[in-house]
């Protein structure tokens, strides 16, 4: 008998001892039927990304729409840019944490509230990250110091002298890190294929397509990019047409970078008018044409004229320049 209560002893002693280690161990589990799992299951990652993208996040109380978050870059432009698209950045830098709390939201913003949201909020979400982001990058150097050797090519507040602006200083952006060129070719241009972007990201220049005091917004986004595009077009930055001497001066934003040529040329490179000429005068052309009076359309249209490109005014888009 005292035997056979050692032996049970033993079996429940040495079952009590494995049954952790088998918990611990996931080889000696079982998986999970993953063929019986539910569709609408928000635990199960497979759909996860497919149920954000239909009911939206998971938590709702996060939750917030895409031009409701672009509202919140309103009181920056509103409150800093004046009608003329400059910026009083001595005021903004007294009160950059205004910059600080907004790039602390950007980073925050989560991925599948963000995949959300519609076309346009995501590109006007897009253009006013890229603006406030270059705010951000001029107002920590501002006053600008310039270098003796910059100053050969650039006037002394220029961005230029603020180096590695566009392509080596990172801002995080929903949790990833993004340089102001990353943002302009691959989360804007390259994504969204809409070459009016050219002329609503800002480069803190005078030549640069001026600030709007106001954020983009996706419901009226195609507006103020019309809006835009012409507003620059009727400035001596953005082109001048000169018909007594059959000369069109045009933005150098147009080839300022290579993703520009090719946004330009792809959208707007047909071979129905301008044929002549090569392919990216041709989607310059086609691109203007619609955003000038039906009498500098008309002109355009006979192509008798040369293509010449303005000279880059790289001084700062700053209201003590006015």
């Amino acid at each position: 008998m005292v035997k056979y209560l050692a032996l049970l002893f033993v079996v429940v002693f040495v079952g009590a001892s494995v049954l952790p280690v088998c918990a611990q161990n996931p080889t000696n589990m079982i998986a999970p039927n993953m063929s019986n799992s539910d569709p609408n299951d928000i635990n199960d990652t497979n759909n996860i990304i497919g149920i954000a993208e239909v009911e939206g996040p998971n938590n709702t109380s996060q939750y917030i729409g895409g031009d409701a978050f672009n509202l919140e870059f309103e009181p920056i432009f509103k409150n800093y840019v004046d009608p003329k698209g400059l910026v009083n950045y001595a005021k903004l830098r007294r009160h950059r944490a205004i910059i600080g709390n907004m790039l602390q939201r950007l980073a925050n913003i989560e991925p599948e509230v963000f995949i959300t949201w519609s076309r346009n909020e995501k590109i006007a979400f897009w253009i006013n990250t890229y603006n406030v982001c270059t705010l951000k990058g001029i107002v920590e150097e501002y006053p600008i110091s310039p270098s003796r050797f910059m100053l050969l090519f650039y006037p002394a507040d220029s961005v230029m002298h603020i180096r590695g602006l566009r392509d080596e200083t990172y801002f995080m952006i929903m949790g990833i890190q993004y340089t102001l060129d990353e943002i302009e070719s691959e989360a804007l241009l390259a994504r969204f294929e809409d070459p009016r972007i050219c002329l609503a990201v800002n480069y803190g220049t005078i030549s640069s397509a001026p600030l709007r005091a106001e954020p983009y917004i996706g419901k009226v986004i195609d507006n103020q990019l019309d809006e835009q595009v012409r507003n620059y077009f009727s400035t001596p930055n953005g082109l001048q047409i000169d018909q007594n001497n059959n000369i069109v001066r045009v933005s150098p934003i147009f080839r300022m970078y290579k993703w520009h040529e090719d946004a330009f040329v792809k959208a707007y490179g047909t071979n129905k008018l301008f044929r002549e000429r090569e392919p990216v005068e041709r989607a310059i052309l086609n691109f203007i044409k619609d955003y000038v009076s039906p009498a500098n359309a008309q002109y355009l249209k006979q192509n008798k004229y040369t293509i010449e490109y303005l000279k880059y005014d790289w001084k700062l888009n700053d209201q003590q320049n006015d």
